[in-house]
């Protein structure tokens, strides 16, 4: 590992990480705004008994995906979070371990 250098542009990845977090908020929106729509339209009998059956399974898919994203971004961003964190951390021990910090 002599000569290798490890770097990381904090703000960077935290910002990535802000990304995710963003990403994960915009998806729990959507699921919510699907299911008012959706329950909106099943309102209506026409509707109801026409293509409630279709709808019910579109939002079902829909709800069931967008939480599966919203927990996968929630994810990226803890883990970037840790990175930041642990290279800090590796940053700061390694200075003391070599003598430079």
């Amino acid at each position: 590992m002599a000569g290798q250098v490890v770097q990381m542009d904090y703000a960077v990845v935290g910002e990535v990480s802000k990304g995710f977090t963003a990403q994960s908020e915009a998806a729990k929106v959507t699921g919510q705004v699907t299911n008012a729509i959706i329950t909106a339209l099943l309102a209506n009998p026409f509707v109801s008994m026409t293509i409630g059956p279709l709808l019910q399974q579109i939002n079902s898919a829909v709800q069931q995906k967008t939480k599966e994203l919203s927990k996968l971004c929630d994810e990226f961003a803890g883990d970037l979070k840790q990175a930041i964190e642990d290279h800090r951390g590796g940053d700061y021990e390694g200075k003391h371990y070599f003598g430079k910090g």
